[in-house]
């Protein structure tokens, strides 16, 4: 059952009215009770919520709540509020914190540490390679949240799943009208394996374009720091870096290749923010203090050619040329191979093009 207050969170949240109008008018009662007696008499409620105000007024009066939420009950949908004891106090003093959360999955994991994963829908194959191999290691740690969106957003998502990890999805729509429609099963995904959905607009709410960036304060706002895998110069992915910083949020980001126009955004970031450049996961959790030899989560498993670079490497330092020849393997294929073993935390890459194991022989 939902108390008054949340009751009239969901009704608000089903009417649409954004998080600074609902604490203004909530602010002028005493209390739910109050405001569910008085607010037809309000002139100031009336102004504030235009065209909404009579008909919240009059979902009051009819009890619309309670088909709204036996609605909620048929689609597994549960809402998270202000009022509510498991609201997560991460978002709790944030700029514009949402009133209302409504859920479909584990709302546990709103009260975990999350680390946001962010980027551009039009990724390169570099920046797919970034966010998967960043998001395989991370996701042991932290609950991957992200957008759902094309790109970055969806290749974060579908790591952490094939990685049996956390992941919440923050929507610019209602629960119940995925965007995009192509990700429709994913999003069934995540909540089957155990992540979570979540959106501040009503089921049925339309996504529209205003509504994503807006949305993104609570993709930063839920997480201990975030993530940039690629950014161009025009990017939604600087909006939410900059809500995080207003947040007081960590931020990290993944360099590119100069001359991509699809990594300008990221590198700017990176000059414009001493200590935001990480170039393997392993940055980032020792940012956190983690020990990732401890972690919990499935371990990766080597192909043959990598195997071979890490047994060459067993003995000590090598150069690049050194392990062409001790492996066997040609330029282009270890360029690769250094690459991945890299961003996985299991190689280091030193001056002079030279390679060792993390914790291996100086």
């Amino acid at each position: 059952m939902y108390t008054a207050e949340e009751k009239i969170s969901i009704l608000f949240g089903e009417v649409g009215i954004s998080s600074v109008k609902f604490f203004q008018v909530w602010d002028l009662f005493d209390g739910a009770e109050d405001l569910a007696a008085n607010i037809h008499r309000s002139e100031t409620a009336e102004k504030l919520l235009g065209n909404s105000f009579y008909v919240i007024c009059n979902g009051i009066k009819t009890h619309e709540v309670d088909n709204i939420v036996s609605k909620m009950e048929k689609n597994d949908v549960v809402a998270v509020s202000w009022f509510s004891a498991d609201y997560p106090q991460t978002l709790r003093y944030i700029d514009e914190k949402p009133y209302i959360l409504y859920c479909k999955g584990d709302t546990g994991l709103l009260s975990t540490d999350c680390l946001a994963v962010i980027g551009t829908r039009k990724v390169s194959s570099y920046g797919r390679r970034i966010t998967k191999d960043f998001t395989a290691l991370l996701c042991d740690n932290f609950t991957v949240v992200s957008g759902l969106a094309y790109g970055v957003d969806s290749i974060a998502h579908e790591t952490t799943l094939e990685n049996s990890g956390r992941t919440i999805a923050v929507l610019g729509g209602g629960l119940l009208n995925i965007y995009p429609s192509s990700n429709q099963g994913l999003a069934d995904r995540i909540v089957a394996n155990n992540g979570l959905l979540v959106s501040e607009y009503g089921m049925n709410a339309t996504p529209l374009a205003y509504r994503f960036p807006h949305r993104n304060r609570i993709v930063s706002g839920l997480s201990k720091g975030v993530l940039v895998c690629q950014a161009p110069a025009k990017s939604g992915t600087n909006s939410t870096v900059e809500l995080a910083l207003n947040q007081g949020r960590d931020v990290f980001v993944v360099p590119g290749e100069i001359y991509d126009a699809g990594f300008y955004g990221s590198n700017r970031l990176i000059k414009s923010m001493q200590g935001a450049c990480v170039t393997t996961p392993r940055d980032i959790l020792d940012f956190y203090g983690i020990d990732h030899e401890l972690s919990n989560g499935n371990s990766y498993q080597m192909s043959i050619e990598e195997q071979s670079v890490v047994n060459a490497l067993s003995e000590g330092q090598l150069s690049f040329d050194e392990l062409v020849v001790k492996t066997g393997i040609s330029a282009a294929e270890l360029n690769f191979l250094l690459a991945n073993l890299e961003l996985r935390s299991i190689i280091a890459k030193l001056a002079g093009n030279t390679y060792r194991l993390y914790g291996g022989i100086e």
